[in-house]
């Protein structure tokens, strides 16, 4: 190990404008953006119900190419030729209420909505506008696929889907002392012409969901490391590289807490004065810079890190547990799954009645009953999820189990 000292240096995560500490206008705010979202579910207001155009195959343009980015213009660049040639999908205002449903999970609805109102500054058109483009996305790009289909299914339908975990190519691996789950791209194992691009794509928005399941309860964000150890040319790919900047920019927003670029070598700055031009300026600020493991245990302390490469203390190893024959039997029992499905809508539904009880009160700054009916809606989901979702790598690490996340770590001494 190195015999280097390095010192951990804990973040002061920020309150503004979150859930608990939301300030009498904040709370205003937060209720009209429910007042227009309510008018939008209940169809009564006229809005876009088209996708943007660029949702369709836009991380996946260069399948036949390795262009350079574009810079940034509308969504990501696509012209109106592209724009004319693609048929926009519909939606209805009930599609995005089930939809919104679907994505909250075991969050508390009101920390999904603020994410957004906190991307788009306090602006409520625009807000409204960003969260109905993420709502619609998400029915895009088929985000329930990802979660009720096995691994094997998966790698059935998007050929070495498997391949992907195997190698350990991309995973979630710990926390910081902050609660805030850890993702590792390890870029010297990714090659593009090894996979199709819509595997890598399925697998990057998969890897994503995963990632909620495993923040616990108070957190919002997560940590991404860019091992960019022994990178080099052939292990760029622009696809996945514009589809993670839009995913945290535009469909899981104010979810990025740091993003480290670790070991980058020569080459890499050359193409980061390509990428940074992409980047919105509040996601820019989250990129950190660590020339080596001395650097990188500033951000993350040594007891998370892993003692093989990152000169760690914790004595574990990336290993994927292949799928487990009748892991998924609970999502045969359709008779539990209808009833577990009824006793979700019916918390929903309460959750809504409560709401626009609320935003009706002048003088309800917070709901005790929202609140609790929210963790009520934790709790529900899960025993819910056994029946609705696939089991993941992580349930077999023993990691997200029955609602909890428990990362384990076999810390070392020096």
């Amino acid at each position: 190990m190195s015999a280097t000292p390095s010192v951990y240096v804990q973040p002061v995560l920020p309150t503004e404008g979150r859930l608990g500490y939301l300030t009498e206008g904040e709370t205003e705010k937060l209720k009209q953006f429910w007042v227009r979202l309510f008018d939008i579910f209940d169809e009564k207001t006229p809005f876009d119900q088209t996708a943007p155009s660029s949702f369709k195959g836009q991380a996946r343009d260069d399948e036949n190419g390795d262009a350079a980015p574009v810079q940034k213009s509308g969504w990501f660049g696509r012209g109106k030729a592209a724009e004319s040639a693609v048929e926009k999908p519909r939606f209805t205002g009930k599609d995005l209420h089930r939809t919104f449903w679907k994505m909250t999970m075991m969050d508390h609805p009101d920390m999904i909505v603020l994410k957004f109102i906190r991307a788009r500054k306090w602006v409520l058109d625009d807000a409204l506008k960003m969260f109905l483009n993420a709502l619609k996305w998400r029915i895009v790009e088929r985000m329930d696929e990802l979660i009720e289909l096995s691994d094997v299914q998966l790698d059935a339908k998007y050929p070495k889907f498997i391949e992907q975990m195997r190698k350990g190519k991309g995973y979630l691996r710990g926390a910081d002392p902050l609660g805030r789950p850890m993702s590792v791209i390890n870029t010297r194992l990714h090659h593009k012409a090894d996979q199709p691009p819509e595997t890598i794509h399925r697998f990057t928005l998969y890897t994503m969901e995963c990632g909620r399941m495993v923040l616990p309860v108070g957190s919002e964000t997560v940590i991404v490391i860019f091992d960019l150890s022994n990178f080099g040319l052939d292990n760029m790919d622009w696809g996945f590289v514009r589809l993670f900047v839009q995913c945290f920019e535009s469909y899981y927003p104010e979810t990025l807490g740091v993003c480290v670029v670790h070991r980058a070598p020569f080459v890499f700055w050359g193409l980061w004065k390509l990428i940074q031009p992409l980047l919105d300026p509040v996601v820019a600020t989250k990129f950190v810079f660590t020339r080596n493991n001395a650097e990188l245990h500033k951000v993350i302390p040594r007891e998370r890190l892993p003692i093989i490469h990152y000169d760690g203390l914790d004595d574990w190893k990336y290993e994927y547990i292949p799928e487990r024959e009748g892991e998924n039997d609970h999502m045969k029992d359709t008779a539990k799954k209808e009833e577990l499905l009824k006793e979700r809508h019916d918390l929903e539904e309460r959750f809504d009645v409560a709401s626009r009880a609320w935003i009706k009160d002048p003088k309800g700054k917070s709901s005790d009953e929202r609140d609790e009916i929210a963790k009520s809606l934790r709790e529900q989901y899960a025993r819910l999820s056994p029946y609705t979702r696939a089991t993941s790598l992580y349930q077999r690490w023993g990691v997200a189990v029955g609602g909890e996340v428990n990362w384990t770590y076999n810390v070392k001494s020096e």
